[in-house]
């Protein structure tokens, strides 16, 4: 079994929610390259810090009380020196990982920067909206659809705003206009939320 290979069986037996699991994952690390394909990114830096920067959110690795980012940082540095990952590339990994959370300022490496800008824009428009109604009941911040209403006004009000690069600026500017008419459409027809 090939590295990449590894690192998908790695996400599929952590016990991921749909959310966060493997396809959110690839998401990220396609819309990476994509925002910066004018730019020569390692592409094995990319594709392991995409694979694994929520481990510490998924259930076999998750503690209580620590930050996801900081704990998805350890279990990658053991899972990826017990695979013998290249020693120099793996703190831009662990960097990475470490800051791509929108609530961080990003990396210090190109990677680092478009892994932390694909995974903004996967919160926004019709992927976000469906990321985070499939979170209904299965997350604390977001026990009722009400409070998936209110998170997707949140993050298009917010998250734009944490986008640095030109692509990924248009890219939040496209995916929040869309968030924006899923609102507008499920305010109009639930009488102000009343029915929802």
């Amino acid at each position: 079994m090939d590295f990449q290979q590894q690192l998908i069986q790695i996400v599929d037996k952590s016990g991921a929610h749909s959310a966060w699991g493997v396809k959110h994952c690839f998401r990220v690390y396609h819309l990476s390259k994509e925002l910066s394909s004018h730019l020569a990114l390692d592409d094995e830096v990319l594709y392991t810090a995409a694979m694994l920067h929520d481990t510490g959110k998924y259930p076999v690795y998750a503690l209580k009380s620590i930050d996801h980012a900081l704990r998805s940082k350890g279990v990658a540095a053991n899972i990826l020196q017990q695979m013998m990952f290249t020693p120099i590339k793996l703190p831009i990994v662990l960097d990475a990982i470490e800051n791509h959370m929108y609530y961080s300022e990003p990396g210090r490496s190109d990677e680092a920067v478009y892994l932390r800008e694909s995974d903004i824009l996967d919160n926004l428009g019709n992927i976000g909206l469906m990321r985070l109604f499939s979170l209904v009941g299965q997350d604390e911040l977001i026990q009722t659809p009400e409070d998936a209403i209110e998170r997707a006004r949140l993050f298009a009000d917010a998250l734009p705003n944490k986008v640095s690069t030109k692509a990924g600026k248009r890219l939040a500017v496209k995916r929040r206009e869309e968030t924006l008419r899923f609102l507008a459409g499920i305010k109009r027809q639930t009488s102000e939320y009343a029915w929802l």
